[in-house]
């Protein structure tokens, strides 16, 4: 079980990159929640012990990809165990309900993580179907036709190239 717990792990945290890159390019309330963080503002979120790692960082206001190596980033999420990576990736728990647990430690600026916090929730509206949003989002979105078409793409060009 262990294994297939690291391995979907490991997917969801693929998925939340290449999803974040891709909303980043096109969601225009993602794009306004992102000119808070200066350039070059570097995320790291792992899995502790020895788990997924992805990191990203704003350039030229949207996100891209970065080595995930080293501890020096300006915002750092920890999941201090693949049980609790596990049970977000997989909708069980949300984010804000795993911070006020205290299963997530944060190193960097209070309020930097509540904009990566809104900006993962506009990310999972678009990853997720409707009936998963509702357990991991407070309000779920009703997408218009082009929000539609942003998803297409997140699930297409997004999850492949991560645009």
């Amino acid at each position: 079980m262990n294994r297939l717990k690291n391995m979907v792990t490991a997917v969801g945290f693929y998925a939340l990159k290449q999803g974040s890159i891709s909303a980043s390019h096109f969601n225009k309330e993602l794009q306004r929640e992102l000119e808070a963080w200066p350039e070059a503002y570097s995320i790291l979120l792992k899995v502790l012990p020895n788990g997924s790692r992805i990191a990203f960082e704003k350039h030229q206001g949207k996100l891209r990809a970065i080595s995930p190596k080293g501890d020096d980033f300006d915002l750092i999420v920890v999941f201090k165990t693949e049980d609790i990576a596990f049970r977000i990736i997989t909708t069980l728990n949300n984010v804000p309900k795993a911070f006020t647990q205290n299963r997530l430690m944060v190193y960097g600026n209070t309020s930097d993580s509540m904009i990566l916090i809104r900006v993962l929730n506009i990310v999972q509206s678009y990853l997720f179907p409707p009936i998963l949003s509702m357990r991991v989002l407070k309000r779920v979105p009703k997408f218009t036709i082009g929000q539609h078409i942003g998803r297409i793409r997140l699930y297409t060009l997004g999850l492949l190239l991560g645009y």
